[in-house]
């Protein structure tokens, strides 16, 4: 569970790229960070409830102010894993992309409590600390 800073340890294509700035035709940026699907599966839903013509499969342009309102979610989201919370509770906040992923999740639930909280933190470090220079920053699907 991680963000992948370097494209050149990127395996294939099944990434979500996360780009300072508009989209401007150009795919695989120097300046991106990367997700695979299972771990942006922890993050989306908080993306998808703030910008409703988010589509997981396009390039969505999204603005300051409502990465302002995503970065709220993800801080609840934070609070809410620091409280151990049960699986169900969890759920509602965070999704799981692969009908596998919830159970891999449980198997180690404490320990993936944990990263999670970390990865978190530290995409909401990423996304503020390009925000003081962009107006948007854009999510490009698979």
């Amino acid at each position: 569970m991680k963000i992948i800073r370097n494209k050149e340890e990127l395996e294939g294509t099944c990434y979500i790229e996360i780009l300072p700035g508009r989209y401007l035709g150009q795919c695989w940026n120097d300046t991106s960070i990367f997700l695979t699907e299972e771990v942006f599966g922890f993050i989306e839903k908080s993306i998808e409830n703030e910008y409703t013509t988010y589509d997981h499969y396009a390039f969505n342009e999204i603005q300051k102010e409502i990465w302002g309102r995503i970065l709220g979610r993800l801080e609840r989201v934070i609070n809410l894993l620091e409280g151990q919370p049960e699986m169900n509770t969890l759920k509602e906040h965070i999704g799981f992309f692969f009908g596998c992923s919830e159970d891999e999740f449980i198997k180690d639930y404490e320990n993936n409590i944990e990263k999670l909280r970390k990865l978190i933190n530290e995409f909401q470090t990423w996304i503020k600390e390009r925000l003081k220079s962009k107006n948007y920053i854009s999510v490009l699907g698979i």
